[in-house]
């Protein structure tokens, strides 16, 4: 039996579990699906998720230990598509002889963004310089040592800037700290942007790697608006990058995708922000614009088949996100049609939309970058949800 063949043997026969049934749990569904794999099934609180479309869901708590377990009975393999879950139950089923990827002990260190930190400065990562907070006095501290302005972070549960303050002068610091309340806290120096850069990096089970191409993301009101492929940035910045990630995912030994953010300061330095151990906004693009999505390869890197080309299939690539604009019944309408063979729009099927949520995402390819960009602006511009 030649390699193809083992490899088409291995998915008819695996039963995925994914923690999650949301946007992520729906695309990485879809992509088992046409892969192949016998079954996947979605753990989500939400009847009637994303993901229940083209998967089996069990209704339950992503931190139910009861639940988990219920998902890691009907499965051979389990992944999430969120950092928020409970990874002691996670633990004690590995040690049962679950199969779960990424790794409970890797995910518990990135659940939490200051241990997440400390492991990478230890292991000779670039990020942007920080201190743990406990009073007002290591704020202090942190000002006397980075000045400012500074970033106050919530340790844990934080994501698309919910987790953040910005300290720009003494004035700030009772409004972020009244912020963030009694959360556990760090600080961040912040960096002089130039721009906020990503990568996806996949890595198997014998330590195979393979990177997607680094791209831009733009940001407003620390959410992810749109997300540019290639990024336009110099080749030895692009290598750069590659390289500062993948020692990052290298050294957590890391199986399945990770998103990488970067930040590119204003003298061209880069810094490692923060890694997400699952499929991420930043990839959706890879759908449509790469020989390899980033949902199949993260499917290959948890089976530990061999990782396929990540190559670009247009000269450019943007992706758009689709944010709620109101709070309501989601309801989805086109002031006009849309170029079907350049322009990709996937809708999530959230039945609520509310201010800032990820409705949906467009993504448009093409030969230009600053023409495929006005393009995704205007076909959002065109949708309402």
């Amino acid at each position: 039996m030649n390699t193809a063949q083992q490899e088409a043997d291995i998915i008819a026969r695996t039963r995925l579990g994914i923690i999650g049934g949301g946007q992520l749990g729906l695309m990485l569904s879809e992509a088992a699906r046409k892969m192949g794999y016998a079954e996947v099934t979605v753990l989500d609180p939400t009847p009637q998720s994303p993901a229940s479309t083209v998967a089996k869901q069990i209704i339950g708590s992503l931190k139910d230990p009861a639940a988990l377990r219920q998902l890691a009975a009907t499965s051979d393999i389990l992944t999430y598509e969120i950092e928020h879950i409970n990874t002691q139950a996670l633990k004690g089923l590995q040690q049962e002889g679950v199969s779960i990827y990424p790794a409970p002990d890797l995910l518990s260190i990135i659940q939490n963004k200051y241990e997440q930190k400390v492991f990478l400065a230890q292991r000779g990562i670039p990020v942007a310089p920080y201190l743990p907070i406990e009073t007002d006095a290591d704020i202090e501290k942190a000002v006397q040592q980075f000045g400012y302005p500074l970033v106050l972070k919530a340790r844990k549960d934080a994501y698309d800037g919910r987790g953040n303050a910005r300290i720009n002068g003494p004035e700030d610091i009772a409004s972020a700290r009244k912020k963030l309340g009694d959360r556990e806290l760090y600080v961040e120096q912040r960096i002089d942007l130039d721009k906020e850069l990503g990568i996806m990096i996949a890595r198997n089970a014998r330590g195979e790697t393979t990177t997607f191409p680094v791209v831009e993301m733009i940001h407003a009101r620390d959410i992810c608006l749109s997300v540019l492929a290639p990024a336009a940035i110099n080749a030895e910045t692009q290598t750069e990058a590659q390289a500062i990630a993948l020692k990052a995912i290298d050294a957590f030994e890391g199986i399945g995708i990770f998103g990488v953010e970067m930040f590119l300061d204003k003298q061209g330095k880069i810094w490692l922000n923060e890694i997400a151990p699952r499929t991420h906004n930043s990839g959706h693009y890879s759908i449509e614009a790469c020989q390899t999505s980033q949902f199949e390869q993260h499917l290959r890197a948890i089976t530990n088949l061999s990782l396929t080309p990540t190559t670009m299939l247009y000269p450019a690539a943007v992706m758009e996100n689709i944010l709620g604009e109101r709070n309501g019944p989601a309801e989805v309408k086109w002031t006009h049609d849309y170029d079907h063979t350049h322009i990709f729009p996937h809708i999530y099927g959230k039945r609520e939309t509310k201010i800032d949520r990820k409705m949906g995402h467009i993504t448009v390819v093409g030969d230009d970058l600053n023409t495929v960009y006005a393009q995704a602006k205007e076909a959002r511009a065109s949708l309402s949800i």
